[in-house]
């Protein structure tokens, strides 16, 4: 079946069947849905520079030739302009030039050109095209940038992206259609989301995160660099961002906070529920890089007294409050660390052995004001993945967990090898 390009048709003449020029094509309108949108209606340009929006129905013939005009079925004095339906979207105005999201290889891609197949006298839109050929394409210099590359022997790689894995991101659809498009970015993993939004404008990024769940905008958030945290949460409504950043872990929440105008972050923590705002505002006063800046302050404690079964019963129904749970911390019923024991050697105990029993009591601690430094090393010199931060009086603030660490420490490395390599 034929393929176009809607750059061959874009501003191509339109003739009646008498051949009297109407006006040029300036446009082309789809139904919305589906994985092959239909063309339904087409935009005129008339001689008189007014826009006219006519049924697809009365084209008669569109010539291969990109320089034939395309004929209609009536005359210019019988044609009738018609109206768009809700469901309806222009592809000039709102997909090309456009910015859209490739799902299949989770990359936004921008769109210079629109492909069309040709199936018994209806047009369907099957992809996008981006990159350097449907650039030239649009700017009408495809087929010379082809005989220079001839001359070099290289060649211009097409990237198509088919239609049904894409998501476009700056349309007017329908309520629907919006619902299906984040539908499908909310299957990617929330690292790839976080990758896809580091591409777009701080609009962007708020919609689609305003349109995902709660834990799902979390989880991306949580994943993208600070600058992209910071610009996303302040496009956000304050009641979207503050249900976001309940989702979040509180220590990544203090982070993201930290990171907005001071006027801004008060106004998130006061749309928080109170509990969590107070989780959260404990944390920011801590320096970013001190154990106090680091820690979470979501972590499973223990008394003494309890039994394995009962300990093992505990971390079942609170696992998901947890940020993680490698060690189980001790402590009494003023929140004093007492010991530490392993998940490992908690499952492999008796049922009905009591924690202090088992618990180790000398404990590596940390203080608030730690420093990343002394952290990190603490945590590779005994091979630890979590570290407890204590207050003046032994009891338990929170832990620190190495990932939170990893997340500071390697971008400062991999920023000095590149100084390095330039120096």
């Amino acid at each position: 079946m034929p393929v176009l390009s809607f750059t061959q048709l874009h501003h191509r003449s339109l003739v009646d069947p008498e051949g009297t020029a109407v006006g040029r094509l300036e446009d082309l309108v789809v139904l919305a849905l589906g994985a092959r949108p239909q063309v339904t209606k087409f935009s005129l340009r008339r001689p008189d520079r007014e826009e006219w929006i006519l049924p697809w129905d009365v084209v008669a013939d569109l010539p291969p030739d990109p320089g034939a005009p395309i004929r209609l079925r009536s005359r210019a004095s019988d044609l009738t302009p018609v109206t768009l339906r809700p469901e309806e979207m222009r592809l000039a105005k709102n997909v090309l030039d456009k910015k859209v999201v490739d799902t299949a290889r989770k990359k936004v891609v921008r769109v210079n050109d629109i492909e069309l197949e040709e199936r018994e006298g209806r047009l369907h839109v099957i992809g996008v095209e981006g990159g350097l050929r449907g650039l030239l394409r649009h700017l009408r210099s495809e087929r010379l940038a082809e005989r220079l590359a001839a001359l070099v022997g290289a060649e211009l790689p097409r990237e198509v992206v088919p239609w049904e894995v894409l998501d476009t991101l700056e349309t007017e659809l329908t309520r629907a259609k919006r619902q299906a498009v984040y539908t499908k970015l909310a299957k990617l993993h929330p690292a790839d989301i976080a990758d896809i939004m580091e591409e777009l404008n701080p609009s962007e990024r708020a919609a689609i995160l305003a349109a995902l769940d709660e834990g799902t905008a979390a989880e991306a958030i949580t994943e993208a660099e600070p600058e992209v945290q910071a610009s996303v949460v302040q496009m956000m409504e304050p009641e979207k961002a503050a249900d976001i950043l309940e989702e979040m872990e509180p220590d990544e929440a203090a982070d993201v906070l930290s990171d907005l105008p001071e006027a801004k972050a008060e106004e998130l923590l006061e749309s928080m529920a109170p509990e969590e705002a107070q989780e959260v505002e404990e944390l920011l006063e801590h320096e970013e890089d001190t154990a106090g800046g680091l820690m979470t302050t979501e972590h499973v404690a223990f008394a003494p007294s309890l039994i394995v079964a009962e300990a093992i019963q505990r971390i079942r129904d609170e696992a998901k409050e947890a940020e993680t749970i490698y060690y189980l911390y001790v402590t009494d019923l003023q929140g004093k660390l007492l010991g530490v024991l392993s998940l490992r050697e908690l499952i492999q105990a008796d049922p009905g052995q009591p924690l202090e029993q088992l618990m180790h009591p000398e404990v590596i601690t940390l203080r608030a004001e730690t420093g990343l430094r002394e952290v990190a090393e603490l945590l590779t010199k005994y091979n630890l993945l979590t570290l407890p931060v204590v207050g003046g009086e032994g009891e338990m603030l929170g832990i620190v967990t190495v990932d939170d660490v990893l997340n500071l420490i390697l971008p400062m490395i991999w920023k000095k090898r590149a100084v390095k390599r330039f120096i």
